[in-house]
């Protein structure tokens, strides 16, 4: 027996000797006064597939293989104002010594290396890298985990974060720093980080490593680069620690080297996550990139966890995934340095062409052998009865040839939309409603003058009947055929039609509309897309396209609506409804922006991204509704008469000057049942001098939220910061109802906002706030020297008119959206 094996054995039978299952050792802070410099093993000393530190090459070390956390000052007691209650202890996790954390109630600094064990560190330069596996536990507070570097003292360091949520759609990776006890979060960029069951020792490890170098800062998560900033808080060299609110976590394999040593890694392309298909389908090609952290070329291995589903082959660094078998699997690659990525696959039967046929009536949009059908209409299909989506495809074969021009998967389905350049998302192609489905082809599929034919998988939908019978799929013999149009709108026209009801139009969708605009129409000739009352459930993309309006026919019953966030399209201008970049003076009228996503299940999810940082917006007479982060907004906006409605940060942004003027602001129960009356802002302003968010007469309310649920008194914050450096919270109320959900301390101090003591021109500001019958407010509550009352010649200077307040737009030229738009209420300034 070789020893690796020798050892593993006998670790495993000591451990069933002292309880039968795994042996642990439970440490108080005061147990570890050991001061030995623990030695460097050798992996031969190990058991198979545990790392261990080298004999050289690092400043510091520690893999706890000898059994103990002696390098450590466990839960320091006097580091800074938070005392913390949880409890470490050493765990042997199959073979392997790791460190485990259970949280408590209190968090704080919970564990530095001792400076004795640091003699080689000599320089401000360098990694800290640790292996971190986090752990559910039950805690309403903050959950981030921090690897500390620069360790000056418990007020003042650098640190590499994981912002562990219960969502995996809610974590982060993140880089902090506390300066005079003051913590900034400057980096936050969502990332996928799962944690394991609490009490147990299962879940995930990921490597997290913090590289500071003169000023900057980077952070990567298992060899991937996620952020990088600059900071010169700190330049001494410090030393190394742990930092948590309040997050249970197992540690292991922590190491100190050179700042210029890249972390190993391994890359997937393409990276999706997630990989759909039918049996028989093209396989899937995914090219994989991995290096040691010497920068070598490293090696890989892949496997399926079922070859009857996928069936796995590799040549050179190339991974084909053939689909074989209906079912799922997960496709699993680990580097030889042991980082892994996987894909989870599911695959549907083969696709066979179905032969039922149905004695249609009025069950399909477009109707069986209609003609002069738009090219940008969506499919709809009247079941007898409710319907359940199942699993395999819909397609769309062209009836000439036979040809397949569209293959529409049920589920991890994206597409391009826009034109030049395109917006690549993830979509919701199929969307049941009761009986009725409607089904979205990809953009741009349907050509002009064509006939096709749908055959959809007999496996698609299951619980239901079609046309009296039961549903058998849909193939070419079924007879949903259709023609489109010969000719769309003449290539002049800058007024376009859209109505998804009706014959009378220039298109069905809003973005075959917005298509044709950016297409046809130069960037600055004005023009108008009318939109005729309906509900449209399409994402929208705008680029480029100066002087456009966007106008329904009814504010309330002119709906656009969709179900997009940042679980299915991480980052700002993946999750909104409508995505707007790069134009100036867009209006947005008489209609209704809804994004249908709950809050649980998606998180933040805009309806609109105004992400356009010298340009101008206007949205008049219109409702933007979502749950979080509704509105996010760069440039120049004036919202007149509106209604933005949500629960978390539900307006927010990088705003110049953000004008709500006569509008109201609700505050939405959440969805999730939990009583959270949420907060209403998050400023991220770039300039000191930027007026930011400004509301001008209008009202704070609060309404039952997309499941009934209220908000009760006293539950919302105005604000809260978002803690980035580089911003300000520039945000100020200007005759303002406020009901009496809103907290009497009114913002949130955690983190503090820039600047911390607010002015008449900066920060968070109020003046005459009242209660929703015209009566002032009390604001004796009001958080002192972080909030700022105004007076009236304060208000008088810059913020009583929308002339005042837009006066710095174009170096100082000023804009005054009255002058842009018609049918303007008189008496409304």
């Amino acid at each position: 027996m070789n020893p690796k094996t020798l050892k593993a054995v006998l670790t495993a039978g000591l451990l069933l000797a002292v309880n039968g299952t795994t042996a642990t050792t439970a440490y108080a802070a005061s147990d570890m006064t050991d001061t030995s410099e623990k030695q460097a093993h050798s992996n031969f000393d190990s058991p198979a597939g545990v790392w261990q530190c080298p004999d050289s090459g690092l400043y510091f070390c520690d893999d706890f293989a000898s059994g103990n956390a002696n390098n450590w000052d466990l839960l320091p007691k006097t580091e800074n104002n938070m005392t913390p209650d949880g409890s470490f202890d050493l765990v042997n996790d199959a073979g392997n010594n790791v460190l485990r954390y259970t949280a408590d109630k209190s968090g704080g600094v919970i564990a530095l290396v001792k400076p004795s064990t640091l003699s080689a560190l000599t320089t401000a330069d360098y990694y800290v890298e640790a292996k971190i596996r986090p752990r559910y536990n039950s805690t309403a507070a903050n959950k981030q985990l921090y690897l500390l570097g620069r360790y000056q003292d418990g007020n003042n360091w650098y640190a590499g974060a994981m912002n562990i949520q219960n969502s995996v759609g809610s974590t982060q990776v993140e880089i902090a720093k506390m300066v005079n006890g003051q913590l900034t979060r400057m980096q936050q960029v969502k990332t996928p980080i799962e944690q394991g069951t609490k009490d147990a020792l299962d879940g995930q490890w990921y490597y997290l490593r913090l590289v500071l170098k003169g000023d900057t800062l980077t952070v990567y998560l298992d060899g991937d680069q996620i952020a990088s900033t600059t900071d010169a808080s700190f330049t001494n060299t410090g030393i190394i620690g742990l930092w948590t609110s309040n997050k249970s976590f197992e540690i292991d394999d922590v190491r100190v080297g050179n700042a210029d040593d890249l972390p190993a890694s391994i890359v997937l392309s393409p990276g999706d996550t997630e990989y759909s298909a039918e049996v028989g389908d093209s396989p899937k090609v995914v090219e994989v990139t991995t290096r040691t952290e010497t920068g070598e070329n490293d090696t890989f291995t892949v496997t399926s966890s079922d070859s009857n589903v996928i069936a796995v082959s590799t040549s050179g660094n190339q991974v084909t995934l053939t689909p074989v078998g209906s079912g799922t699997a997960t496709i699993t690659f680990i580097s030889g340095s042991n980082l892994a990525r996987k894909i989870n696959a599911t695959i549907a039967p083969q696709f066979e062409m179905p032969t039922a046929v149905y004695d249609f009536c009025n069950e399909l949009t477009p109707a069986s052998g209609e003609f002069d059908t738009y090219e940008d209409s969506q499919l709809k299909i009247r079941f007898d009865s409710d319907v359940t989506l199942g699993e395999g495809s819909i397609r769309i074969f062209r009836s000439s040839d036979d040809v397949m021009v569209d293959k529409i998967s049920l589920i991890n389905e994206s597409d391009n939309i826009g034109y030049n350049p395109v917006r690549n998302i993830r979509t919701n192609p199929i969307r049941i409603n009761g009986n009725t489905v409607r089904i979205t082809p990809h953009a741009n599929t349907l050509e002009r003058g064509v006939s096709y034919y749908i055959a959809i998988a007999k496996e698609a939908f299951t619980g239901a009947t079609l046309a009296g019978q039961p549903f058998e799929g849909i193939g070419k013999n079924s007879g949903w055929t259709f023609t489109t149009r010969i000719n769309g709108p003449d290539i002049n026209k800058t007024t376009l039609v859209v109505d998804d009801n009706g014959h009378h139009a220039d298109f069905r969708s809003i973005q075959g509309a917005l298509n044709f605009v950016m297409q046809n129409v130069a960037t600055d000739t004005p023009a108008t897309v009318y939109i005729k009352s309906g509900i449209y459930e399409e994402p929208l993309y705008l680029y480029g396209k100066n002087n456009i309006t966007l106008k329904g026919e009814s504010r309330h019953k002119t709906i656009i609506r969709y179900t997009i966030n940042e679980s299915m399209n991480s980052g700002t201008v993946g999750r909104p409804l409508f995505l707007i970049e790069q134009a100036d003076m867009v209006r947005l009228d008489n209609l209704t922006l809804k994004n249908t996503t709950l809050i649980g299940e998606g998180h933040q999810a805009e309806t609109l991204f105004f992400n356009s940082p010298d340009g101008r917006l206007i949205a008049t007479n219109a409702d933007f509704i979502s749950e979080q982060d509704t509105l996010n907004l760069k440039g120049w906006t004036w919202f007149y008469n509106t209604l933005v409605a949500g629960n978390v940060d539900f307006i927010w942004g990088y705003s110049k000057v953000s004008l709500f003027e006569n509008s109201e602001i609700r505050t939405l129960g959440d969805s999730r049942g939990n009583g959270s009356g949420g907060y209403v802002l998050q400023a991220r302003v770039q300039n000191e001098t930027d007026k930011g968010f400004v509301f001008l007469n209008s009202k704070i309310t609060r309404g039952d939220g997309p499941n009934g649920d209220p908000v009760l008194d006293n539950t919302t914050y105005l604000a809260r910061s978002g803690g980035c450096s580089g911003c300000y919270d520039n945000i100020v109320f200007i005759n303002t109802y406020m009901d009496n959900h809103i907290k009497p301390i009114g913002w949130l101090n955690d983190p503090l906002p820039t600047p911390e003591t607010a002015n008449a021109n900066a920060g968070w500001r109020e003046y005459n706030t009242m209660d929703l019958n015209g009566q002032k407010q009390d604001l004796s509550e009001r958080l002192k020297t972080l909030s700022y009352e105004m007076n009236e010649a304060e208000v008088l200077n810059g913020y009583s008119t929308r002339e005042q307040i837009f006066s710095a737009y174009d170096n100082g030229t000023g804009w005054d959206p009255m002058d842009d738009i018609d049918n303007y209420c008189p008496n409304s300034k």
